[in-house]
């Protein structure tokens, strides 16, 4: 059993803050959204540098750009893709909620996000 604790996410501004709130309440993760932590309009290259400084996952729909940088950086600690930013809140807790449902199990067998992008 992986322990949750090493898994940490920063939901991105351009989706629902509310998802941070399910993370933390409803599958007891460490979750936060740029809005809670006073980033909101910081330049992407600098939320990635935030993220990785505090080794959380980055969960974003801004798919075009975060791939760009991240392509740029040597490190990172990993960051999910919303293809669709069209989606409702509800939706876009579930789609993240199935997102870390894979990422733990991804963890329960001994591998990471570092460096990978999943969409």
């Amino acid at each position: 059993m992986v322990d949750l604790k090493i898994i940490k996410f920063l939901i991105d501004e351009d989706l629902s803050s509310s998802i941070a709130r399910y993370l933390c309440k409803e599958m007891l993760l460490d979750a936060v959204a740029v809005r809670d932590r006073n980033l909101l309009n910081t330049p992407d290259y600098e939320i990635l540098e935030y993220a990785f400084q505090e080794d959380r996952i980055l969960v974003t729909a801004n798919v075009r750009d975060f791939e760009k940088f991240a392509n740029a950086r040597e490190v990172h600690a990993g960051i999910v893709l919303i293809c669709d930013g069209t989606l409702l809140r509800a939706e876009q807790i579930e789609v993240v909620s199935l997102a870390v449902i894979a990422i733990i199990a991804e963890y329960e067998q001994s591998r990471d996000m570092i460096n990978i992008m999943s969409g």
